[in-house]
């Protein structure tokens, strides 16, 4: 599609990575119906994807209180585990607020500007192209990194193979765990397992990236509207109070600007309802995660190893922080609001004006902020936080020794 010469479709900003169409594991299909709605005909791939999900926890947690209750310890990767409940977390909030999620799309859609003047006028264009080339980085590095994640056992097990009765050690398996009938440590079934392992892996990992695209979608397109709003703000003129050519219409336009604020406003609590409890629970299991791997990586005297585990911790810090500093993006954007109505000469205007701009601007010191509710604020100083608590995990684990 050519951007400069024809409008933009709000589709464009919900396409997934190609390796989830590849794999066909695309959580959401969008399509419209006869109607026009946006509506989603992939819910398989989230059945599919729990089924494998209860297996993989279901197994594995069978074996930790097997091994409790035998006094052993038990074959699980601690890191690998930890990220999958992360990964998990996401994919099972998905599905519940899928329907909420195909909604506020709908909603979403309504406001986008159909037309090559106004996607111009809110730079559509330029705003696509950056949401664009972050996904190109994205999927780049989710090439990279899965599959460097997923080659690395092989080379360990080359290298570390020495007849079919030694035992394949957890460096050598791609996820770890426990399977029925010792099945890990079958080396004829090491190539199924590791196919296997990878598959799991993908589930998990198109959870996060399907997540990843649609916060990325909303909180870029509610930005755009505050920014086009507050652009509209800082045009107008208190002057034009005194003596309007057309009183009626003049404040008609500013009631419609007040009206288009609220709006907004009820579209970031939305957005906010929609992901809160999935960023609560996934920045804690994120935080022990990050711990686990950075653990693993002080502990791990090859290289090789060294570099499995920094591409996942690599992933948790940077997309930690890029949500965190999404959240600082859409209220710096809120509070723009108020810093355009404070600033515009409002006291310039007639009385009648000024009555009204003062009450906008006490509506306008209402930042919208993405929350957990009410608990923390995700925003710089909580990627902050989150950091601090991954790094006392970590020392008490090193002190535990």
């Amino acid at each position: 599609m050519d951007n400069i010469n024809q409008p933009i479709k709000i589709e464009a900003f919900f396409e997934f990575q190609k390796f989830q169409q590849f794999f066909h594991l695309l959580h959401f299909k969008f399509y419209r119906n006869d109607e026009g709605r946006i509506v989603n005909r992939s819910e398989l791939v989230f059945f599919t994807g729990f089924s494998l999900d209860i297996w993989f926890f279901g197994v594995n947690l069978f074996d930790i209180f097997w091994s409790m209750y035998r006094g052993v310890a038990s074959s699980q990767n601690l890191p690998v585990l930890s990220i999958s409940v992360y990964y998990a977390i996401r994919g099972i909030l998905l599905y519940t607020k899928r329907h909420e999620i195909i909604d506020f799309i709908n909603v979403m859609d309504r406001e986008f500007p159909r037309d090559l003047p106004t996607q111009r006028h809110l730079q559509v264009p330029e705003i696509y192209e950056q949401h664009k080339k972050r996904k190109g980085y994205v999927g780049l590095f989710a090439y990279v990194a899965l599959g460097g994640f997923s080659i690395a056992p092989i080379i360990f097990y080359i290298l570390a193979y020495e007849d079919r009765n030694a035992p394949i050690l957890l460096d050598q398996q791609l996820l770890g765990g426990w399977l029925p009938y010792n099945i890990r440590q079958i080396h004829l079934l090491y190539p199924f397992v590791w196919i296997y392992d990878v598959y799991a892996m993908l589930v998990g990992v198109t959870y996060f990236t399907s997540f990843d695209t649609l916060f990325i979608a909303f909180q870029t397109l509610l930005r755009m509207h505050l920014n086009g709003l507050r652009r509209q703000i800082e045009q107008l003129n208190a002057v034009d109070s005194e003596h309007p050519v057309d009183e009626k219409r003049f404040y008609a336009y500013i009631s419609s600007l007040i009206r288009r604020h609220q709006e907004i406003n009820v579209l970031c609590d939305k957005f906010n309802d929609l992901f809160k409890l999935a960023i609560f629970l996934s920045d804690l299991v994120g935080a022990t995660s990050i711990c686990f791997h950075l653990y693993l990586m002080s502990e791990a005297s090859d290289k090789l190893m060294i570099a499995k585990f920094l591409g996942p911790t690599m992933a948790l810090v940077a997309f930690t922080f890029e949500c965190c500093l999404r959240g600082s993006q859409l209220e710096e954007a809120s509070a723009g609001l108020n810093e355009a109505l404070y600033n515009h000469g409002w006291y310039h205007g007639s009385k009648k004006y000024r009555k009204v701009m003062l009450i906008w601007i006490k509506y306008s010191q209402c930042t919208r902020k993405l929350t957990a509710y009410g608990l923390v604020e995700v925003n710089m100083m909580h990627f902050t936080d989150i950091m601090q608590l991954a790094y006392r995990l970590f020392t008490f684990l090193k002190s535990r020794q």
